[in-house]
């Protein structure tokens, strides 16, 4: 919610802010659909979209975006982003959250970092009450989906304008 002039509440945009319910038997394809929608925007700066689901893949909160993530992340900022996800998650009572690092290139750097973090976010959100539900890496050529053996394209993003 944000606050404008005398703290008087404004709902964010639902237009921008609001997206279906990503089951847990949802397939790819409808997943991938799931990532374009939560990216609604030109793929032209790095950032990372985040959205907070219940159990049944509701959307608990507004959609977020983070800026200046470090490229190649050190232990302790792999530990920092953890636990702001699982705070962030637990003021809204999430089990889930859905990640897109998105990246205006697609260089052998950026595929490096998004690895490194997506292997730093699995290994310490196995086991807690949040769960990685998904995790896209966004390029101008398309999603690639994050699994055990890397980077695997999933599909082609529609075109996009910035609004």
């Amino acid at each position: 919610m944000r606050v404008r002039g005398p703290e008087i509440p404004l709902d964010p945009d639902p237009e921008y802010l609001r997206l279906p319910a990503l089951a847990p038997d949802a397939d790819p394809d409808t997943a991938d659909s799931y990532a374009a929608e939560l990216c609604a925007e030109a793929c032209d700066r790095e950032v990372v979209h985040v959205v907070f689901l219940g159990e049944a893949g509701e959307q608990l909160s507004p959609a977020g975006r983070l800026h200046n993530a470090p490229r190649l992340p050190r232990a302790s900022e792999l530990d920092q982003f953890v636990d702001m996800l699982r705070h962030q998650g637990l003021r809204v009572r999430a089990r889930q959250v859905v990640l897109v690092w998105q990246t205006p290139d697609d260089d052998i750097t950026d595929r490096l970092g998004v690895e490194t973090w997506a292997l730093g976010l699995l290994d310490r959100m196995t086991g807690g009450p949040l769960a990685l539900r998904a995790l896209w890496h966004r390029t101008p050529e398309g999603y690639f989906a994050l699994v055990d053996s890397g980077l695997e394209f999933t599909t082609r993003p529609e075109p996009r304008t910035s609004r």
